[in-house]
């Protein structure tokens, strides 16, 4: 039995360190430009430095753990660099890139790291099927994700990654696109700064302190993302502040204490979305009067839309609290709708006052607001407030097809079947 014993540690002790000879270093420094460096399995410390353009491919058990404070892996000052199937791990950043021109990282796991991925100054770059797990601390111990700084033509997409600080941190970038990837138990989901052309599609931010903050942006498309479950109480599915040329369409937006809150910008179209059981839905200061929300649908939420006295449009938005009727039959409302809501306002005010918002005597009061404002002209009212989800009337429509198709199979089924006996 001892023997036994021993030799199973034997097996496990050589099983780390079987590739103990091979020198990753050694491997990338004698490569030749466009060459593919074979990684193979097994755990190398270091800090490894890739400056030509050239290939790391591991394989299934390659982990490269970084040592000290240092990166486990620096590439820089070079052109098409790709890294694919490596899993990189240490106490500081796993993977710092400079001055690169082309790079492509692939399929790596990146665990119980400081900062998963760290560029800077590079462009044409691609980040695709990375996992990043950070450490277990306070959200002002960690680092990002994914952190993009000062760079063009960047490309994250299908990526997880959860607790760290910003899960996809953005700053000074020029056309980038952030899609399908999934945050989770973290800071903020995606955080953009000072970053034009930016595109954030089919993403899924949840149980995040907030979703999506986006800061000093211009031009930016958030489409058809999921944000859920950020509850905090200075946690947003959406913040927007001093941002120009917004276009937030197809999103769901659900469960969050505020869903879009826009503060200091301009030119913001919301459409299209749907806004589910948030404490409130919209939230406005200082937006300017082109800034409008139209064609989404409202259900579930305790307010719909709050603002400073600027306020901002509403258009042909479905909302499940509207009294309305439709004598016309064209499915838009006789009355207006009224968001306008006292309790509303003071909540802008004071926040503490949203612990109180589901109480029955707020919620007549905002019932109140609505019957007394009908004729408010200015501020946060839907003069064409629609009668169905337009999700709904869509399947409806869908459903009636169906319907016809069905119901013309089954009169050509039995034409057949009758002609059939009498022949």
């Amino acid at each position: 039995m001892k023997k036994i014993g021993l030799a199973l540690l034997f097996f496990l002790f050589m099983s780390q360190t079987v590739y103990a000879d091979f020198d990753v270093q050694e491997a990338i420094n004698v490569a030749k430009p466009g060459e593919v460096v074979h990684i193979p399995a097994g755990r190398y410390r270091g800090n490894f430095i890739v400056t030509k353009p050239i290939t790391l491919q591991g394989e299934e058990g390659t982990e490269l753990i970084g040592e000290s404070d240092k990166p486990a892996l620096r590439i820089e000052n070079t052109t098409n660099v790709s890294v694919e199937n490596i899993t990189l791990s240490g106490k500081s950043k796993a993977i710092v890139v400079s001055n690169v021109d082309g790079l492509e990282l692939r399929k790596l796991q990146m665990k119980d790291v400081h900062t998963g991925v760290h560029i800077q100054r590079s462009k044409h770059v691609r980040i695709q099927e990375i996992n990043v797990t950070g450490i277990e601390d306070h959200y002002s111990q960690k680092g990002n994700g994914l952190a993009v700084f000062k760079s063009e033509d960047i490309t994250l997409e299908g990526n997880t990654i959860e607790q760290v600080q910003d899960g996809i941190y953005v700053e000074e970038v020029k056309r980038i696109v952030v899609q399908r990837n999934k945050v989770t138990s973290s800071r903020y989901g995606t955080h953009f700064m000072y970053t034009s052309d930016a595109k954030a599609l089919f993403n899924t931010y949840v149980h995040n302190v907030t979703g999506l903050m986006i800061m000093m942006t211009t031009d930016i498309l958030l489409e058809n993302n999921t944000i859920a479950n950020h509850f905090d109480f200075n946690g947003y599915g959406m913040l927007l502040y001093d941002v120009k040329q917004a276009k937030i369409k197809h999103n769901t937006i659900k469960n969050n204490r505020t869903g879009v809150a826009m503060q200091k910008s301009s030119t913001i179209q919301i459409e299209t979305n749907d806004f589910q059981m948030n404490q409130t839905a919209l939230e406005g200061t200082k937006v300017s009067n082109d800034t409008l929300a139209s064609s989404n649908n409202f259900t579930g939420n305790i307010l719909t839309a709050r603002s400073d006295q600027q306020g901002f449009q509403l258009k042909n938005n479905y909302y499940d609290d509207y009294s309305g009727i439709d004598l016309k039959d064209n499915g838009i409302g006789d009355v207006p709708y009224v968001a306008v809501s006292s309790f509303g306002q003071w909540m802008v005010r004071q926040p503490v006052y949203q612990y109180f918002v589901a109480s029955p005597s707020v919620l007549l009061l905002t019932s109140l607001d609505q019957q007394i404002n009908k004729t408010e002209k200015n501020m946060l009212v839907d003069h064409t407030p629609k009668l169905a989800m337009k999700h709904v009337q869509e399947k409806n429509k869908m459903n009636v097809v169906q319907m016809l198709v069905g119901l013309f199979l089954a009169l050509s089924s039995l034409w057949l079947w009758k002609r059939g006996i009498t022949e």
